[in-house]
């Protein structure tokens, strides 16, 4: 059986996540600052390569504490995503899930267009307020950013949030941008069940 091109890419990203959190791990434990962790590392493990980063984390980082604590169960959650994306497009009920896939989108076709820019917009809008703080710029206000993951933008915020490092340390989105996550999956289901 061949590999197809996508099953070669999430052994390269794989590959590439052990690799870049092995040598951020190196130059981190050697007196230096590492390479921006917490973009290159999370983006790698985002695109696919949760599975190398937990290894490497196991292998290199064994000791648990605050700060890596939070690393692995980070880690963790997009290993379960990324598990649970893969059983479903190559797991045997993969036909069955790529149907009820288009027929969803065929129904919602608006609704999965909405949801699409939403979140394009959600993100550009995270990531614009994290460059305005990094230069000391005039900020958009948290009320737009979380206005924003109210109606329908929080996986755009959230994935902004991982990847720009930005709002971590605030709870109103730490905790706000996932509940708002949840409450639109849960919408989506009524929507799915025809109870909407």
């Amino acid at each position: 059986m061949a590999l197809t091109n996508f099953q070669w890419y999430v052994i390269a990203i794989n590959i590439i996540a052990f690799l870049v959190y092995t040598i951020d791990f190196q130059i981190y434990n050697h007196g230096g600052d590492g390479i921006k962790p917490e973009v290159i590392c999370n983006l790698v493990t985002i695109c696919g390569g949760a599975v190398g980063t937990l290894v490497a984390e196991i292998l290199w980082d064994r000791k648990i504490n605050k700060l890596n604590a939070q690393s692995r169960i980070y880690t963790f959650v997009w290993l379960i995503l990324q598990v649970a994306f893969f059983w479903a497009i190559w797991g045997p009920n993969r036909e069955t899930v790529k149907e009820q896939a288009l027929v969803f989108y065929n129904e919602h076709k608006i609704l999965c267009i909405y949801y699409a820019g939403i979140n394009v917009v959600t993100f550009v809008v995270f990531a614009i307020d994290k460059i305005k703080a990094v230069v000391g710029a005039w900020r958009i206000r948290e009320v737009v950013l979380l206005g924003l993951c109210l109606i329908g933008g929080g996986a755009g915020g959230f994935l902004a949030m991982d990847i720009c490092n930005h709002k971590v340390k605030s709870m109103h989105f730490m905790v706000g941008v996932p509940m708002m996550i949840c409450a639109h999956l849960v919408l989506i289901a009524f929507i799915v069940m025809g109870a909407i």
